[in-house]
């Protein structure tokens, strides 16, 4: 076992192979269940290699999180260009949400994140590129520039991200639906945005 250990160690790019394995825990146990420790277990390592890596539970709570932002805004990236890009962007960010529950949450609900003693600056220019994706789309949607791009798309966040917890948290139910499923949900979602866009951007520019 001992052999094992050390040959999975040395294989290569080991701290790829530890979120990797971070990843499946954390999809299939939840964010309780990740630990340096259960990875080390995962990995088939020694329980201290890890620490190589993230000096602590939190360091690799915050690296995981960063893969989920990476994986959200390759989906996002998809938009780019669209007919309708807010429409595509709400379908890729509320697809993600629905797909990767516990993904989902560590990412954005999740105190272990925050746990920290400071902000992770890997971490916090990660989900920045995850807000452009959204910026970038509000842009393209409006007539022209705006001058309140990042209040706009703050503004149309807003409605994506509490969409994707209610649907994942199982928050509407039946008697609130009407027979909606949760890609109706999404879908008409995404067809609203562009024009509450332009609407919020007009009522910026009033103030």
């Amino acid at each position: 076992m001992q052999v094992k250990n050390r040959a999975t160690y040395h294989h290569g790019d080991l701290r790829q192979a530890l979120l990797n394995n971070a990843c499946d825990i954390l999809e299939t146990e939840g964010a309780e269940g990740l630990s340096l420790r259960s990875v080390a277990a995962r990995s088939g390592v020694s329980h201290n290699a890890p620490y190589r890596h993230f000096r602590d539970r939190s360091a690799l709570l915050s690296a995981v999180a960063e893969r989920g932002f990476q994986d959200l805004t390759e989906k996002m990236a998809s938009a780019a260009g669209a007919e309708d890009p807010l429409a595509r962007i709400a379908e890729a960010y509320l697809t993600f949400a629905r797909a990767r529950p516990q993904m989902y949450r560590l990412m954005f609900a999740s105190e272990a994140v925050r746990a920290a003693p400071g902000p992770d600056p890997q971490l916090r220019a990660t989900s920045k590129r995850t807000f452009d994706a959204v910026r970038t789309a509000v842009n393209e949607s409006l007539s022209k520039q705006s001058g309140n791009a990042d209040g706009v798309a703050a503004m149309v966040w807003a409605p994506l991200h509490g969409l994707a917890l209610l649907l994942i948290e199982n928050r509407i139910l039946p008697w609130m639906r009407d027979d909606v499923t949760d890609e109706q949900f999404t879908i008409a979602l995404g067809a609203s945005l562009a024009s509450f866009a332009r609407e919020a951007d007009f009522k910026l520019r009033l103030h």
